[in-house]
């Protein structure tokens, strides 16, 4: 049997829990934590034999670290392994391909929600209403803050209306008419940092005037439950809303004119406690932005990603293939174990959140098989163009090469494979899941089945 076609074959049996796990969670859809623990164990094995096949195996091949150039080769194509991975991985999420992994897509809706809550920071620091909050507390009501457009001309209510929203208005003119039999009455020219509709809110009456876009508007609005919590919690935005109550009562223009300077240090208090915040991910999130995504470029992008996991570790099991035949010895089940019991949970699991992002189930399953394929013949391209028993310079380049592999591989365990386990089902069962599938991979090794 040549060794190319070993490692076809070594490289399909360890993708072959590809297909295999996707069958699984499409039709038995698995609980959670059982995904969790799966996902978990499978990270554990495959950073056993990781240390053991890749990075051991340069300590042995450079004489237990007396040609230091192996190890730096190593170390210097893991760092860029690591790096290469990481870069990859951002364009195709940028693409949709986050939507293959649960972990990766709501660390995509927080990182889109964070960016939102600063340019709403932004808008809103001209608000001398808001301003009276300490930037601390103010964080806190950016998730009640829902942001709302107007065209111009449009009615953002109307008179005898039920008051259920305040308005904040960061861009844009409204202007505040009373409505009477005769004559409609201007009350007030709104723009940029004022408030509007806090008259209802207070009252518990209808609508006391019409309020009216004049122009296209930008505006936050905040809920009649929210703006009670707030009023409650901080006296001065009380005193604050009742100046603005007189003024409105008075049928007089009032505006809130804050200085750029005021508003540049809120400004900046504010963004730096939004940083401590923790902003959740709802469900209703993960649908809105996964409809967003549907379509040929998203699935492209996800089999990518996908593939990204995987052509590392076909290349390692063509390079280890090559080595165990040279050698006169066979190719590490620890290795190709942990390649195997990594990647069915993980097909599990993206699986099934594929097929919550709209796509059908045949074409999930073709996506996996030809993964399976894929990988089968990287292992074999793999064992043609390295050499068994390298030396010089060439022992050099494999060593860098192994390390590429080796970082890459890593570096996708720890950002989406155990990522995907804590999200799944926890922190308890994922850590422990982790080390039983090391302590796996270590009695295949320890018992000599290799």
């Amino acid at each position: 049997m040549t060794t190319a076609f070993l490692a076809l074959m070594w490289g399909s049996i360890s993708a072959f829990s590809l297909p295999l796990g996707a069958v699984v969670g499409l039709w038995a859809k698995p609980l959670r934590r059982m995904t969790s623990a799966l996902m978990a164990f499978g990270g554990g094995a495959l950073l056993f034999a990781l240390t053991i096949e890749l990075f051991a195996h340069s300590l042995h091949i450079s004489h237990q670290g007396d040609d230091v150039w192996i190890i730096l080769a190593t170390m210097m194509g893991a760092a860029l392994g690591g790096i290469l991975f990481e870069f990859l991985n951002q364009i195709l999420s940028d693409r949709g391909g986050y939507l293959r992994k649960v972990s990766l897509l709501n660390r995509r809706i927080h990182l889109l929600k964070r960016r939102h809550a600063q340019e709403m920071i932004a808008a809103l620091s001209q608000v001398k209403l808001l301003t009276v909050l300490p930037p601390d507390e103010f964080v806190h009501v950016i998730p009640s803050l829902k942001r709302e457009r107007h065209s111009s001309g449009s009615v953002i209510f109307r008179q005898g209306d039920l008051g259920r929203k305040l308005y904040f208005i960061v861009s844009g003119k409204v202007q505040v008419i009373r409505e009477s039999e005769s004559i409609p009455h201007l009350l007030a020219e709104l723009g940029s940092g004022d408030v509007v509709g806090e008259i209802a809110l207070l009252s518990d009456e209808p609508r006391f005037a019409t309020a009216k876009a004049v122009t296209d508007i930008e505006v936050y609005s905040l809920h009649r439950s929210d703006f009670e919590v707030l009023l409650k919690r901080f006296p001065e935005l009380q005193e604050s809303i009742r100046k603005i109550l007189q003024a409105r009562i008075k049928y007089m223009e009032t505006r809130h004119d804050i200085s750029t300077e005021d508003a540049r240090l809120w400004r900046e208090k504010a963004l730096m406690n939004l940083k401590h915040l923790s902003i959740p991910v709802m469900e209703e999130d993960r649908l809105h932005h996964s409809t967003e995504q549907k379509g040929d470029t998203a699935a492209l992008s996800i089999w990518l990603g996908i593939a990204l996991d995987g052509i590392p570790e076909s290349l390692v099991i063509g390079m280890l293939t090559v080595d165990a035949v040279s050698s006169g010895a066979s190719i590490s089940l620890a290795f190709i174990a942990g390649v195997f019991l990594a990647n069915f949970p993980e097909a599990m699991s993206s699986a099934v959140s594929m097929n919550r992002q709209g796509i059908g189930k045949l074409k999930i399953i073709w996506m996996w098989i030809s993964l399976c394929i894929m990988t089968g013949l990287g292992a074999l391209i793999g064992a043609l163009i390295f050499p068994g028993d390298p030396q010089g310079t060439m022992a050099y380049l494999i060593a860098g090469i192994e390390g590429i592999a080796a970082g890459a591989m890593l570096t996708m365990i720890a950002d989406t494979m155990l990522p995907e386990a804590f999200e799944q089902g926890g922190g308890a069962i994922a850590g422990l899941s982790t080390l039983a599938g090391f302590l796996a991979a270590l009695s295949v090794k320890v018992f000599g089945l290799h």
